[in-house]
């Protein structure tokens, strides 16, 4: 937002320098970006008078001018620019000038032709937008003069960085109103006395509002024989420092009140408008409008202003071309009104089309303030263009805006502040501001009531900012706090989380990190056991719904690193999945997933690497299960049809299932367009894992006798899993310290439909050694477990 320091001062006193001034804006919350001080480049930039007129001997389109700058001889200029003539008053920049955006003015030659300065327009001079042609000044213009001096251009403005919850602030009152409350001082605000003709606007226009949700007050009046023309310096030089270029007196007017006021306003050609009427409606479908800016716009639902046949301006976003002020315009109707925010923000996002006004109206403006808003705006076009007004201004304010009324403990406020104040003075705070204090509740208690421009104030907490940013964060001490400090504690999922991740990273595997969102396709690929919960409004659809399972984000991860080429991949992530339980709420767990493929680096000793497969993955689970103190778990063939039918396998305690990993299916694998290597994936649920997992690590001292190993050849019948065979042989004995499968063959000397097993067996005794006996009997019993549980036999 750009404030005119010049046009501040005509709404409050002030008499403090730029630099104090900054520093009070920054201390209120008004931060400021950039500080301009106008006319700072137009050294040696002088009023002049053309004198003689011809065209560049080698350029039809160049003139040739001698220009009168109030020295002894005439400078050559030559022009390139459309509108100008012989005895106009122009500014122009002499050798030596340097402009805006460090251009120097120099002696040149254009076509063999010295041109000894130059004829600005105001973009060349940083004053505006305007480059359609030059600067032609009034007769009456001294030649000599600095254009500065003659044009008052002694201005500074402010650029401020306006939070979107300080609407009120997009305006020069709105901002004399924070610096009135700051310095202790009065708002002067404008006059607005409007004469007005006896006639009745009812005979004249009539307003309806028929959306009635979106608009909740229209206010107008009409305005006759206007006078469209130049607006006088005083109007265009306020246009200017906003940045804008001047159209003519009542365009500027519109402009000049909503930087103002921060009210749009918006003026309409009477004679162009249908049937006498205003209607504020829902745009029919199929309508359609050219705005101002020449886009033509088809309607679809929008809020639109229009008259008995037509649109004629989408509402709180920009007017229609159909009804625009032009140099015939003669008689006019004014509007201002308030627009739900939330649907001028939906529907400029929706055209993309981004104007001062819905800048203003998707951040709520204040719905009391439209009456004195017309008003003003009336006054100025009945002085500025000689106009009539017709009867009294036409206002449907559908329902009356209610103030909130919200109660402040002063002592809760000194407690907040680590600060005693007075509470008269905070009470002066809040009364500047423009809040109106009601009667102590009690000792300390009062009810404040913001102003409708005040919408930000909703609870207490809001009304202690306000006292302390006027009465200075710089005067309040700073103190430390004293405190009882104790050691913090993790929170148990973020500690879950920690050591799962430092856990896999140690044994080999690399973090990845994803988003929970995943695409509503996954559910089409993936066989889900879950509600799924889905995004109302994704950004894309890519992230559409919150992801019940990490197996995707692991395959997706998987593919990205085939693409390009890496082939030996070992990654985890571990994070939260969701489960949609009703329309209110969602289960959160946390899952671990780890996902390999490809085949190890090659290296010198290893120049044809195998590819990774289902024991490879099993030896990862296998060590984390050991890591984190899990051991009375078993794996049985899954039936979850994410993975391969005969090489994955699901992780139980009991009859808890905690987890499933082995190969994905290959036809989820094909629909990824995983095709360059097998995938193998392991997910376990660690929220369900968590309470089987050993928090206190217990160590035990090294055993000093030795161990005795044993292996078997067991035939059994291939149905028979040996994983649970493996678990029943360690359990069988105290003497038995490990069991171990190293070999399965089916084939020649095997029957059919059976399977050779060879398994190895650790025998240690921690009080003494084995004797020949004891391992004898240890063996006699496995082998008997085996033949009666498992119908095993030895081999022969």
């Amino acid at each position: 937002m750009l404030i005119s320091l010049e046009w501040l001062k005509q709404y409050v006193d002030i008499k403090e320098n730029i630099n104090e001034l900054e520093n009070a804006l920054t201390m209120i919350g008004q931060e400021v970006e950039a500080i301009t001080i106008q006319g700072k480049d137009l050294d040696n930039v002088v009023i002049g008078h053309i004198v003689e007129y011809g065209r560049h001997p080698e350029a039809d389109k160049l003139s040739l001018l001698k220009v009168n700058v109030g020295e002894e001889e005439n400078l050559q200029i030559i022009c390139g620019a459309p509108n100008h003539k012989l005895g106009d008053k122009v500014v122009v920049a002499k050798i030596g000038a340097i402009l805006p955006g460090n251009f120097k003015i120099k002696k040149s030659k254009i076509r063999g032709v010295e041109s000894q300065g130059m004829c600005c327009s105001h973009e060349e001079l940083g004053l505006g937008k305007d480059s359609s042609g030059i600067i032609i000044l009034p007769e009456d213009a001294p030649v000599g003069q600095e254009y500065r001096e003659y044009s008052g251009l002694n201005d500074v403005i402010f650029e401020l960085e306006i939070t979107p919850n300080r609407p009120d602030c997009l305006s020069h009152i709105g901002i004399a109103r924070e610096i009135a409350a700051y310095y202790g001082r009065k708002v002067k605000y404008p006059h607005a006395e409007v004469f007005e003709s006896l006639d009745d606007v009812e005979n004249n226009i009539k307003i309806e509002i028929e959306d009635k949700e979106r608009c909740k007050r229209y206010a107008g009046r009409v305005i006759r024989g206007v006078e469209v023309k130049e607006s006088p310096e005083w109007l265009k030089k306020r246009i200017i420092s906003m940045g804008l270029n001047p159209v003519n007196n009542i365009v500027d007017i519109t402009n000049f009140v909503m930087f103002e006021y921060n009210q749009p306003i918006h003026a309409y050609d009477l004679d162009k408008l249908e049937g006498n009427n205003i209607i504020v409606r829902k745009g029919k479908v199929g309508e359609k409008l050219v705005t101002l800016n020449n886009e033509e716009v088809e309607l679809n639902g929008e809020l639109v202003i229009a008259d008995a046949q037509k649109p004629i301006g989408l509402a709180g976003i920009v007017g229609g071309a159909n009804t625009c002020i032009k140099e015939e315009t003669t008689d006019l109707f004014l509007e201002v009104a308030y627009f739900e925010p939330d649907d001028i923000r939906k529907n400029s996002k929706k055209l993309g089309i981004f104007t001062d006004a819905s800048y203003r109206f998707e951040r709520g403006l204040d719905i009391d303030n439209v009456e004195e808003v017309l008003e003003r705006a009336t006054y100025l076009i009945e002085e500025l263009s000689g106009a009539k007004i017709i009867g009294k201004a036409k206002d449907c304010y559908l329902e009356k805006a209610i103030r909130k009324e919200i109660p402040l403990d002063m002592n809760k406020l000194k407690k907040f502040m680590g600060k005693e104040i007075e509470t008269q003075d905070g009470i002066k705070i809040l009364t500047n501001l423009g809040l109106e204090v009601k009667t102590s509740l009690g000792e300390g208690a009062v009810v404040v009531v913001p102003p409708l421009y005040r919408q930000d104030l909703l609870r207490p907490a809001d009304l202690y900012e306000e006292i302390i940013r006027m009465y200075g964060f710089e005067n309040i001490e700073n103190k430390m706090p004293v405190e009882d400090i104790t050691a913090g504690k993790k929170d148990p999922t973020v500690e879950l989380i920690d050591n799962t991740k430092e856990i896999l990273a140690k044994i080999g595997l690399q973090e990845v990190i994803n988003y929970s969102f995943i695409p509503k396709e996954v559910k089409e690929i993936f066989e889900i056991n879950k509600n799924e919960l889905f995004i109302l409004n994704p950004i894309v659809e890519t992230m559409a719904m919150m992801r019940p399972f990490l197996t995707y984000s692991i395959l997706s991860n998987i593919k990205e690193n085939l693409n390009r080429n890496q082939n030996s991949i070992k990654i985890f992530e571990v994070s939260k999945v969701f489960e949609k339980i009703d329309d209110v709420l969602a289960k959160e767990e946390v899952h671990m997933a780890i996902g390999i493929s490809g085949r190890e680096e090659r290296d010198l000793w290893n120049s044809k690497p195998g590819a990774y497969d289902f024991y490879t993955l099993k030896g990862y689970v296998e060590e984390f299960m050991i890591q984190v103190g899990v051991k009375n778990y078993k794996v049985e063939r899954t039936e979850n049809t994410n993975y391969h039918p005969g090489r994955a396998g699901d992780i139980k305690i009991g009859k808890v299932l905690v987890g499933t990993f082995g190969e994905i299916n290959p036809k989820i694998s094909e629909k990824l367009e995983i095709d360059k290597e097998r995938a193998y994936i392991a997910e376990i649920n660690l929220s369900l894992l968590e309470k089987y997992m050993k928090k206190k690590k217990k160590y035990e001292k090294v055993v000093k006798y030795p161990e005795v190993s044993r292996d078997l050849a067991i035939v059994l019948d291939e149905n028979i899993q040996v994983g649970d065979m493996i678990n029943a042989i360690e359990k069988s004995s105290n003497y038995i310290e490990s069991v171990s499968l190293f070999d399965i063959y089916q084939g020649e000397h095997i029957a059919e439909g059976k399977k050779s097993v060879a398994i190895g067996m650790i025998l240690r005794k921690k009080e003494g050694t084995l004797s020949e006996e004891e391992i004898l009997k240890v063996q006699d019993n496995v082998l008997s477990l085996i033949q009666k549980k498992y119908q095993g036999e030895i081999r022969k």
